[in-house]
């Protein structure tokens, strides 16, 4: 009996690999105006608050909306695609456009009318006070 031997290259399986998952989603995921994104978001804790970083590009700061609900935060943001006039053609689109919507449940009650939020390049920054005491907090946060 013989056997053939053929050594690869990891990486070079690894990325055909990964090419024919991407071709996969592109073919399955309805990449239009009405499909989703997940933006990248980090959450630290500190003695005092609780601060939430979420990376926004290209999305409008009318189109971000932040609710607070005793210890949960709820962001919820959308990134319409713009109309493309009759005589375009889009070849190639690696933007993600849609909405999302993020819920982020603290241990500490939040401190509504001490907490804050800012839009800046992108990036939307939240500082939420923690309360000492523990009351029955219902409110939507504007943007700076």
């Amino acid at each position: 009996m013989r056997f053939n031997v053929i050594e690869k290259n990891p990486e070079s399986y690894i990325s055909s690999v990964r090419s024919n998952l991407e071709n996969l989603l592109d073919a399955v995921i309805d990449r239009s105006e009405n499909s989703f994104f997940q933006p990248m978001s980090e959450v630290k804790e500190n003695e005092k608050e609780y601060l939430v970083n979420v990376q926004l590009p290209g999305v409008k700061k009318e189109n971000i909306n932040i609710e607070i609900e005793d210890n949960m935060l709820s962001i919820s943001a959308e990134n319409k695609m713009e109309e493309r006039k009759e005589d375009e053609t889009l070849h190639y689109s690696n933007i993600a456009y849609g909405s999302f919507q993020k819920n982020i449940e603290f241990e500490k009650e939040i401190d509504v009318k001490n907490s804050k939020c800012e839009f800046k390049d992108g990036v939307l920054k939240i500082t939420l006070k923690k309360m000492a005491e523990k009351k029955n907090n219902s409110t939507k946060l504007t943007i700076e």
